[in-house]
């Protein structure tokens, strides 16, 4: 039987709240924008689709100015973070490791493309990945993106790992059960399965996926 655990990127394998409100604010500057993005306020934005970020941060700004200026704040931030990378949670690149042994490993997030090549390159964990999957890239919401990853690899039990409400209905509406990683930016909300820390997940994975 074909297994795979796909992840969400920010706020379940990394926070680069830091390095991509400076990559921001650098381009809002630039463009004459008045907005100062602490790393609380982008904290807050990260795991939502560019677009609505740009609703929320520039709704006076005309539609087509405002996804220029979105354009090359996602060009911005993946030229940051190939320099400079996140903050990896905890023990996230020995556990990348260790589960790839055992099962496939995938990314799905909400983020343009490039994103996460960046979050592998820098940090080393391309070769843990088989496959990744955006909004960026395919124009699909994440319940769908989910549920492509699973039909183009041939997943046979798959799990997703994320840290927000949201992921957990993208999984459920992709027909995989979710896994809350409590640790990132999604609070308040109730899931069938959760871990505190990455740490924690492979012996969680052994009771959902070899049970």
């Amino acid at each position: 039987m074909k297994k795979g655990v796909i992840f969400d990127l920010d706020g379940t394998l990394w926070d680069s709240s830091y390095q991509v409100g400076i990559a921001w604010n650098d381009v809002f500057k630039r463009n004459g924008v008045d907005i100062e993005l602490t790393p609380e306020r982008m904290s807050v934005m990260m795991g939502r689709t560019v677009p609505e970020i740009g609703e929320v941060l520039l709704p006076h700004i005309p539609i087509g100015r405002r996804m220029e200026i979105l354009r090359q704040c996602c060009e911005e931030e993946n030229r940051r973070l190939n320099l400079y990378g996140g903050e990896l949670y905890d023990g996230v690149p020995e556990v990348l490791e260790q589960l790839s042994k055992e099962y496939d490993l995938f990314i799905v997030s909400n983020c343009e493309d490039g994103y996460m090549e960046s979050f592998m390159n820098y940090h080393g964990t391309a070769g843990f990945i088989k496959d990744t999957e955006c909004i960026g890239r395919t124009g699909l919401d994440k319940r769908d993106n989910i549920a492509l990853i699973a039909k183009r690899n041939g997943l046979e039990k798959a799990v997703y790992v994320g840290d927000t409400e949201r992921d957990m209905h993208a999984a459920h509406g992709a027909g995989l059960p979710f896994i809350h990683a409590s640790y990132g930016f999604g609070k308040g909300f109730d899931s069938e399965y959760t871990i505190g820390g990455f740490k924690e997940l492979p012996r969680l994975l052994v009771e959902l996926m070899e049970g």
